[in-house]
């Protein structure tokens, strides 16, 4: 699994603490009663006049209230200068909570409440309804002050406002009744842009709530709501707050499950949205209950015990994640549609495993790589590790989680751990010595706290002249071909199971790019045993023979398994040399690179496809034989751009690649194993270049004209684009927004950011999502934009420019929600993102 691209999931994002810490605290400073004010001295303002407007009543729904006009020539702000403001008193005499607005239809009104002595308290800009600003506190008994001013400026012109002050019903708590077992206390409401303001941050609408429980229990609150987006806290008045959470039930809602002492609790239902933010009115319902703990020890739990990834990563750079999931529950998830989900998420992107059933025995832990494992833990082929790449350096963070649904998709639990790494922006080693057209030189790199990776050159001897430019490079270049590839050669994991026994027969591989490696295929394949016996019986139109087709795919494994051992054999003589003490050379380290390349990406599938060859003839039933199939399926991994093999011949320089394609496509029909080993090269080949221009960019030395010309040399035509098949999806969200995402031809999806389209957005006009990235190349991005009729146009444009509109391009009027609408499929050519 790859994985590219961090989003919203099931776990709480790191904006969402901030305003649950920021409850917590409100709570812990009010005890659930009055805010005090927070003194802020505003400008001088004593030469204007102050408005009385007298004193609120004390009754439920009292109001007080002042029209007036910015003209453009009244007093100045005290906060704000160059902006109009009028001043106005009023006395609060009983407690409560209090809410003013000011509105206006032209102006942007912004609004400040101040004590009597000016000092101000709290402010406003948008919180009421459009443009409108409002501020909801309780207020002690005292005289206040409000300034009700503009955010523009006196240069949008006079206008006319509102200013109302008003005692806020229904405020209060409203009393549930008393927790027994059996017997659930619920509630449902509305939040909407006239509910009460939340206690803790007053922007938020909010219902509050409390009940009673005369006994010890664990209890559960369950705070559900379709449309809006929940947050829940709970409080005591002698603990203060107890628990808050915002996304641990299913999909948005939230979920309070904790131990608690008898006593009177408070519960608060509000959402994460703002008033602003909020639908216009999102229904709820709440539901507290006590939970038997016996009972729920029976049902199955599942958890992430652990995750596992290298503590220190480099930029750009593919790695493992591990882990190890377990149900500690005392009974199993049943086979009746009942399923898992593991998700990896966080600044690696997101990825997810398919729903996973029938697995979920009472006390059974998978892991995915022994790193995970535990002494009772056991692998299944139904979970497998992550791959992730992370793309910016400094101190990072992934998380692993699982959750488990019913059959009817309802959510039972997840848990999930954050695994913090380090991702550095290029390797990092320890000084080496290497050589550079006889000069030595000692080079390392090393990382600072935020992961910024430097790379020191100095010469050996101690002299401090300076280094040629050139020289510099060839250095770095040598000294990481000696620490990132030859260290530990033999353990990678391409190679590390070719055996290393064969007769040596010498290849000389010039250098490492796509075009050499494509020569060396189309020249193998050219000059392969019995193809030429093949070419002629193919033209006297005879049938092919199976058995020849696999004799030539055995020889050209028996081949490539001489020229391991020849690469081996070097290799291991520079290991001796520079563990001697010696320097690697540059033009070692070169070959080094280059062979490694036709290694891994020539050699290593040629063997595998000799020893399917072989496995399949030992197997009673041949190519039928089941692990044989198996192992065909494996092997199957990519498709080659169209042309890919002509070109490979061509760039060989062979003659009448006609005949040999022809002979190709019948050698893939009569033994599918040729083709893919063809296929697997090429494919292999072909990333060649990309993988070159990384390592050189790791390294800090990609604008090195003289190491790029010996790592690329200039192909005679330009190749043809890398492309992405892939698919433009769209849901309708909760809150009217249309969310967009791209799925890749593989089933990957990848989210950009941004990628929602506002739910009032101008119609036929069209809006564009953030870049869709597949590393190391930039795609382009999703367009959009809705119709007059009720339905969203869907497109996409190239990093190039192109515009794409695929056949079924539109997302219908009156779309469910929550529902991905697929576009059909479209081939978009990528450009590489170091070439931007």
């Amino acid at each position: 699994m790859e994985v590219l691209i961090m989003h919203r999931f099931l776990f709480v994002k790191p904006s969402r603490v901030l305003v649950m810490s920021g409850a917590v605290v409100a709570l812990i400073a009010t005890t659930l009663t009055l805010a005090g004010s927070n003194s802020a001295l505003g400008q001088d303002a004593a030469d204007c006049e102050v408005t009385d407007l007298g004193t609120l009543g004390s009754e439920a729904g009292s109001v007080l209230e002042a029209e007036g006009r910015w003209t453009t020539e009244d007093c100045d702000s005290r906060f704000r200068p160059g902006s109009d403001a009028h001043t106005y008193r009023f006395q609060v005499e009983e407690p409560g909570r209090i809410r003013i607005g000011l509105t206006s239809a032209v102006a942007d009104s912004y609004l400040y409440l101040l004590a009597e002595d000016g000092s101000r308290i709290t402010d406003n800009d948008d919180n009421g309804d459009r443009l409108d600003a409002r501020v909801e506190r309780d207020l002690v008994p005292g005289t206040y002050l409000v300034e009700a001013t503009t955010v523009a400026g006196r240069a949008r012109g006079p206008a006319d406002f509102t200013l109302t002050v008003n005692r806020v019903e229904g405020c209060d708590f409203v009393h549930l009744g008393t927790l027994e077992p059996g017997v659930d206390l619920t509630a449902t409401g509305t939040w909407s842009l006239e509910t009460c303001g939340s206690r803790f941050v007053s922007r938020h609408p909010a219902h509050a709530y409390s009940f009673d429980l005369t006994e010890a229990a664990r209890v559960r609150i369950d705070l559900e709501s379709e449309s809006g987006d929940p947050v829940l806290s709970l409080a005591s008045l002698a603990g203060g707050i107890v628990a808050a959470d915002d996304d641990s039930g299913d999909r948005r809602n939230s979920l309070i499950r904790e131990y608690l002492p008898p006593g009177l609790y408070f519960i608060e239902a509000t959402t994460y949205y703002a008033r602003d933010y909020q639908p216009l009115q999102a229904d709820f319902a709440l539901t507290v209950r006590l939970v038997d703990e016996l009972s729920q020890q029976q049902e199955a739990r599942l958890k992430v015990e652990e995750v596992r990834t290298p503590s220190v990563v480099v930029a750009g750079d593919p790695f493992p994640v591990h882990y190890r999931v377990s149900n500690v529950g005392g009974g199993t998830l049943p086979d009746d549609g009942s399923h898992a989900r593991i998700w990896l998420s966080g600044h690696a992107g997101r990825d997810l495993i398919s729903s996973l059933t029938g697995i979920w025995d009472a006390g059974v832990a998978y892991h995915t790589g022994n790193e995970a494992a535990s002494t009772t833990s056991i692998t299944t082929d139904e979970i497998t590790a992550f791959e992730a790449t992370l793309s910016d350096h400094g101190p990072t963070w992934i998380f692993v989680g699982i959750v488990a649904d019913d059959a009817d998709g309802n959510e039972l639990g997840w848990h999930g751990i954050w695994h913090n790494l380090m991702v550095l922006s290029g390797p990092a080693f320890d000084p080496v010595d290497v050589d550079v057209d006889g000069a030595v030189y000692t080079v390392s790199a090393s990382a600072d706290s935020d992961g910024e990776v430097t790379t020191t050159v100095r010469q050996a001897s101690g002299l401090e002249d300076e280094i040629d430019r050139d020289a510099r490079a060839k250095a770095v270049y040598a000294a990481a071909v000696r620490t990132q590839l030859l260290d530990g050669v033999f353990e990678r994991p391409a190679i590390a199971e070719l055996s290393r026994t064969a007769e040596p027969s010498a290849v000389t591989v010039p250098d490492p790019s796509s075009k050499t490696l494509l020569a060396a295929i189309g020249e193998r394949f050219a000059s392969a045993d019995d193809v030429a016996g093949l070419r002629r019986a193919l033209a006297r139109g005879e049938a092919i023979n199976p058995v020849t087709v696999e004799g030539s795919v055995l020889s050209m494994s028996r081949t490539a398994l001489s020229q391991y051992a020849s690469m081996a054999g070097s290799w291991a003589s520079l290991l001796d040399q520079v563990g001697a003490g010696e320097p690697l050379s540059f033009d070692e380290a070169f070959a080094v690179h280059s062979q490694l390349a036709y290694a891994e990406r020539l050699i290593s599938p040629a063997v595998t496809a000799g020893e399917l060859v072989a496995a399949a003839r030992a197997a009673d039933r041949g190519w039928d034989d089941l692990e044989v199939k198996a192992m065909m399926d494996d092997y199957a991994s990519c498709d080659p751009r169209s042309g890919a093999l002509r070109g490979a011949l061509e760039a060989a320089g062979v003659a009448d690649t006609g005949d040999l394609l022809a002979l190709d496509a019948e050698m893939r029909v009569v033994r599918p194993i040729h083709g893919l080993a063809i296929d697997a090269a090429l494919c292999a080949a072909t990333e060649t270049d990309r993988d070159n221009s990384l390592f050189l960019r790791r390294l800090s030395i990609s604008s090195n004209l003289a190491i790029r010309r010996l790592v690329r040399p200039e192909a005679a035509t330009a190749p043809a684009p890398e492309t992405h098949r892939l698919r433009i999806l769209a849901r309708i969200s909760d809150d009217g927004r249309i969310e967009h995402a791209v799925e890749l031809d593989s089933g990957r999806r990848i989210l950009p950011s941004p990628r929602f389209l506002d739910a009032d957005a101008p119609t036929g006009t069209w809006q564009f999502s953030g870049e869709i990235r597949v590393w190391p190349h930039t795609v382009g991005k999703i367009r959009s934009r809705p119709l007059a009729d009720g339905r969203v146009e869907l497109g996409f444009i190239s990093a190039d420019g192109t515009e794409f509109t695929p056949d079924i391009a539109y997302v219908p009027a009156g779309a469910p929600t929550g529902v991905w609408f697929r576009t059909s499929e479209i081939t978009v050519p990528t450009t590489p993102m170091m070439d931007r």
